[in-house]
C-alpha cells in the first residue's frame, strides 16, 4: 500500500504535470482528469473517502477573482457553487477541515510549478495558516512566475491582477512595484502588436489604475489604446478611464465630449435600431457629464429619429373563437334587463381586461421555467414614437416587465370581446341619452354633475361610432376618479409649489397604490396601472395619449378604458334601485 507521503509526492508531480497546459481551463481540467482516474463518474467530490485526492481537487476547485470593494480592488477565493440554503461546493476555506489544510501544506512543499504552488500558497495565506504573511508574498511571487509561463492573454492578465492585490494586501511593496511592471510592460506590448485584443489590455489596465498612484506612461497608454482599437465600446470604455483621471474641469468637458462624439460617430455608421441605441448611449453620456449644451445636442440627434428609421418588423397573429362562444360570452349583456344593469355587469361579470393576478404570475412562472433562453435577453421598450422609454435595471424590473407584458397580451385577446359587449348593450337597449347617463352616473357621491356628464358623453361618443373621441376624453377622467377617491380618504397627497415645480398632485400610479393599500382588488389595481401608467410592459396609455404619441385609438382599447372607468365610479357608487327601474 502506497504511503501518504508517496502519495503527496504523486498528486504533486500531477499538479506540475497539469501546469504545463497553455491556459488555465486546461492545467484544470488536466488535473481533475489525473486525480478522478479510477473514480466512479456519479460519486460527488466531497464523498471521495481518499483525503489527499479530494483536498488537491478542492483546492483548484475555488474560484479566485479580483473585485471592488467600495473604491478598493481585492483578490476573493470564493467556493465555485454556493446554493440557495448557503451551501457551498466545496466548503468555504475557513470552513475546511484541518486534516484538508494539512494536506495544502503538505503538497506546497513538494509541488515545484508556479502555476500550482501559487494556488496552495494563497490558500494557505486565506486560511490564515502558520505564518500567513509569508504565505502571501510566497503567492504573490508564484502568481508573477506563472503569469510569466503563459503568454500575454487574459489568462496571464488575471494572474498578474491577483498577485497584485495579493501583494498589497501584506505590503510587499517590493513585490508589488514588480508585479505592476510587468503589468505595464504587458499592456505596451499589447498595444504594439498587430492583433486587437482590446480584452486583454483592459484587463491589465484595471490592476493598474486599482493602484493608489499608477505609474508614469498610464495615460500615453490609454491615449494610444483609444487610437488603436476604433470600437465604440472599447473607446467607451478608455475615455471613462481618461475622465477619472482627469485633474481639471475643463479637461473632464473635453472627454465628456469627446465620448459623446463616439457614439454619434458610431451612429453615422450604423442604421436601424443599432443607430438608435448609439444615440441612446450618446445621450446617457452627455447626461453624465452634466453639460446642458451637449445634452441639448444629443437629445436633438436622437430626437430626430422617426419609426421607419428604426428598421423593425411586424409580426402578426390572429386567433379566433367560434360564434356560438362568442354568443355565450355577449349574453350576460342581453340578459341584464336594462342598460344601467348591464353597464355594471360590464366589470362584474368579465372581470379585469388583464386577467387575475395569481393565474398572471403563474404565466410568468411557467414560461421562465419552460423558455430560459428568452429570459436571458435584455429587453428595451419604445413609445409611440418609436424612442426608447423603458429598460429593466434588475431582477424586480425584469419580472415587472413579464408580468406586465403577460397582461397586455391579455388585453389584446380579451379587449375585442369587451367592444362587442359595449355595442351589444346599445344594440338591445338603444343609446341612453345624455342626462339618462348622466344621472345613473351621479348616484355616486364623488361624481359630481360635471363628472357625470363627461363620463355619459364619452359613452355616447363610443355608442354612436366616435371610439376615439371616446377613449380621448374617458382617460383623463380615469384619473379624476381614482383622485376623488383618495381625496374621499382623508389622504394629504397635494404637493404645494417647490422652487420652479408648480403645485400638484402626483402621479396616478401613486394614487392607485394609496387605493390599493385601502382596498382595491389586486387584479383591478395591475389593469388599471398597467392599462393606463405602467411603462415596464403595458399599455400606458395615459402618458402615450397625453403626448400625443399614438395617432389613432381603435375601438377595443376604447372599450378597455371605458370598463375601467366604470368599474372606478363603482368603488363609491350608491347601489340602490335605480338599475331595475
Amino acid at each position: 500500500m502506497i504511503s501518504r507521503d508517496d502519495q503527496i509526492g504523486s498528486i504533486a508531480s500531477a499538479i506540475d504535470q497539469a501546469a504545463q497546459a497553455s491556459s488555465k481551463f486546461e492545467a484544470v481540467r488536466a488535473l481533475r482528469t489525473t486525480l478522478l482516474c479510477g473514480i466512479p463518474s456519479d460519486v460527488p467530490v466531497e464523498e471521495i473517502t481518499d483525503l489527499p485526492v479530494k483536498a488537491a481537487i478542492w483546492a483548484f476547485d475555488y474560484r479566485i477573482s479580483v473585485q471592488r470593494d467600495n473604491d478598493r480592488q481585492r483578490a476573493v477565493v470564493e467556493p465555485r457553487f454556493r446554493g440557495a440554503s448557503g451551501e457551498t461546493d466545496p466548503p468555504k476555506v475557513a470552513a475546511v477541515a484541518e486534516e484538508v489544510v494539512e494536506v495544502w501544506h503538505a503538497l506546497a512543499s513538494k509541488v515545484t510549478s508556479p502555476w500550482g504552488l501559487a494556488r496552495l500558497q494563497h490558500l494557505l495565506f486565506e486560511r490564515r495558516f502558520g505564518r500567513a504573511h509569508e504565505y502571501a508574498i510566497a503567492a504573490a511571487k508564484s502568481y508573477l512566475a506563472a503569469a510569466m509561463n503563459w503568454e500575454i492573454g487574459l489568462d496571464r492578465a488575471g494572474l498578474l491582477g491577483i498577485a497584485l492585490r495579493v501583494a498589497r494586501s501584506v505590503n510587499s511593496r517590493d513585490q508589488a512595484d514588480l508585479i505592476v511592471s510587468q503589468l505595464m510592460s504587458d499592456a505596451r506590448q499589447e498595444l504594439s502588436g498587430d492583433g486587437r485584443r482590446p480584452g486583454v489590455f483592459m484587463r491589465l489596465m484595471e490592476s493598474i489604475l486599482a493602484e493608489r498612484n499608477p505609474p508614469s506612461g498610464v495615460d500615453d497608454l490609454l491615449k494610444d489604446a483609444f487610437t488603436k482599437y476604433a470600437d465604440p465600446f472599447i473607446r467607451d470604455n478608455v475615455l471613462r478611464l481618461q475622465i477619472a483621471r482627469a485633474s481639471d474641469a475643463e479637461a473632464k468637458n473635453q472627454l465628456w465630449g469627446k465620448l459623446v462624439e463616439v457614439w454619434n460617430e458610431a451612429a453615422k455608421d450604423s442604421q436601424g435600431i443599432v443607430r438608435a441605441a448609439h444615440l441612446k448611449k450618446a445621450l446617457e453620456c452627455a447626461e453624465g457629464s452634466q453639460d446642458r449644451e451637449l445634452v441639448e445636442r444629443a437629445a436633438a440627434n436622437l430626437q430626430g429619429l422617426r419609426k421607419d428609421d428604426l428598421g423593425l418588423a411586424t409580426f402578426t397573429a390572429s386567433t379566433s373563437i367560434d360564434d356560438a362562444e362568442i354568443e355565450r360570452l355577449l349574453a350576460p349583456m342581453g340578459e341584464a334587463g336594462n342598460w344601467q344593469q348591464a353597464l355594471i355587469d360590464l366589470y362584474q361579470i368579465y372581470g379585469p381586461a388583464t386577467g387575475g393576478l395569481t393565474q398572471n404570475k403563474a404565466r410568468v412562472e411557467q414560461h421562465a421555467r419552460e423558455f430560459v433562453l428568452s429570459g436571458l435577453f435584455s429587453k428595451e421598450l419604445l413609445g409611440g414614437d418609436g424612442l426608447p422609454r423603458y429598460r429593466a435595471q434588475s431582477d424586480e424590473d425584469r419580472d415587472a416587465m413579464a408580468l406586465a407584458e403577460q397582461e397586455s397580451y391579455n388585453i389584446q385577446i380579451f379587449a375585442p370581446i369587451l367592444a362587442m359587449a359595449l355595442s351589444r348593450i346599445a344594440d338591445t337597449y338603444g343609446i341612453p341619452s345624455e342626462s339618462e347617463l348622466a344621472e345613473f352616473f351621479a348616484q355616486a357621491p364623488l361624481t359630481d354633475e360635471d363628472l357625470a356628464h363627461a363620463l355619459a358623453r364619452a359613452f355616447i361618443r363610443y355608442w354612436t361610432g366616435d371610439a376615439e373621441g371616446a377613449a380621448f376624453t374617458i382617460i383623463p377622467r380615469i384619473e379624476t376618479i381614482v383622485r376623488n377617491l383618495v381625496i374621499a380618504m382623508d389622504r394629504g397627497v397635494y404637493r404645494i409649489q417647490r422652487d420652479q415645480k408648480p403645485g400638484q398632485y402626483p402621479g396616478l400610479g401613486y394614487l392607485l397604490d394609496i387605493l390599493k393599500v385601502h382596498g382595491m382588488d389586486e387584479s383591478w389595481h395591475r389593469c388599471v396601472l398597467t392599462v393606463c401608467a405602467n411603462p415596464a410592459g403595458g399599455w400606458n396609455i395615459r402618458n402615450e395619449v397625453a403626448h400625443g404619441f399614438i395617432p389613432n385609438i381603435g375601438i377595443p382599447p376604447a372599450a378597455v378604458v371605458l370598463q375601467l372607468a366604470v368599474y372606478l365610479w363603482s368603488l363609491n357608487a350608491i347601489q340602490d334601485d335605480a338599475a331595475d327601474d
